[in-house]
């Protein structure tokens, strides 16, 4: 397998021989990777194989077992409250399943975080929210609710939301499974056009081969806890080494 670290100087997240497990339940065993501040990463692999938990692990959503994670320069695991509230605060989250406030329209979805956490003033906190919803392609629904809204829409206000708070990382955990395939797109062109416009490091767990070939510098293949393969994506998808790895692509591209 392709070493998967970095130059030190330039690594925004270094996990070094990280495990973890949920009771007997081993998930993650002996991940080392590192990520370059500014790039995108993208995780593949099968169901359970850790992808979620590897990103919940990163923000301290989810504690590890051994092992080290570092997300700009701060250690996650031995960060005290105040630290880690900086780590996650600095981290933006996009989930699969939009966790959106259903009783908030898309402008309070956005706002009331820097509100209530950054202490923005509500006039400030608006405007920012009107120009994020306007960036996401979402600046018409600025006062409907959620169950108004189609899928690819939430998982766009979900995006703008996250970005509402200025974050330095991005985690999108399979943003677009829960979408058909036109919805998939609009939010792909989403994803792309925050990281065109930010720059910003973003760690995606996708399946999405043609996004992860036009916007990620790395794709890796997850299994049973472990990297099985790691390549510059269009190599990662177009060549791959490992049999495992071809295996796992045969069966996306035929599902």
């Amino acid at each position: 397998m392709t070493d998967t670290t970095v130059p030190a100087a330039t690594a925004f997240i270094r996990i070094r021989d990280v495990y973890k497990s949920y009771g007997a339940v081993s998930v993650l065993n002996g991940i080392s990777l590192d990520v370059a501040q500014g790039e995108v990463v993208v995780l593949c692999g099968p169901s359970g194989c850790g992808k979620s938990t590897l990103l919940r692990c990163i923000n301290g959503l989810e504690s590890i077992n051994r092992g080290s994670i570092s997300v700009g320069g701060r250690d996650v695991e031995s960060a005290n409250p105040d630290a880690l509230q900086q780590i996650r605060l600095s981290t933006g989250f996009v989930f699969q399943n939009f966790n959106l406030f259903p009783h908030m329209t898309a402008l309070e979805n956005i706002t009331i975080a820097p509100r209530k956490i950054l202490g923005v003033p509500p006039r400030a906190a608006t405007e920012q929210g009107r120009k994020l919803l306007e960036q996401v392609g979402m600046e018409e629904k600025a006062d409907v609710y959620p169950f108004q809204l189609s899928g690819g829409q939430r998982q766009r206000v979900a995006i703008a939301r996250a970005l509402a708070m200025n974050p330095t990382l991005m985690l999108f955990d399979e943003p677009t499974s829960a979408l058909d395939p036109e919805m998939r797109e609009e939010v792909l062109q989403v994803i792309r056009k925050v990281h065109h416009e930010h720059n910003m490091t973003m760690v995606v767990v996708t399946h999405e081969i043609g996004f992860a070939k036009s916007v990620a510098s790395r794709a890796m293949l997850l299994d049973a806890g472990q990297i099985v393969e790691e390549a510059p994506a269009r190599a990662f998808f177009e060549n791959p080494a490992e049999e495992r790895t071809r295996r796992f692509l045969r069966a996306i591209i035929n599902d």
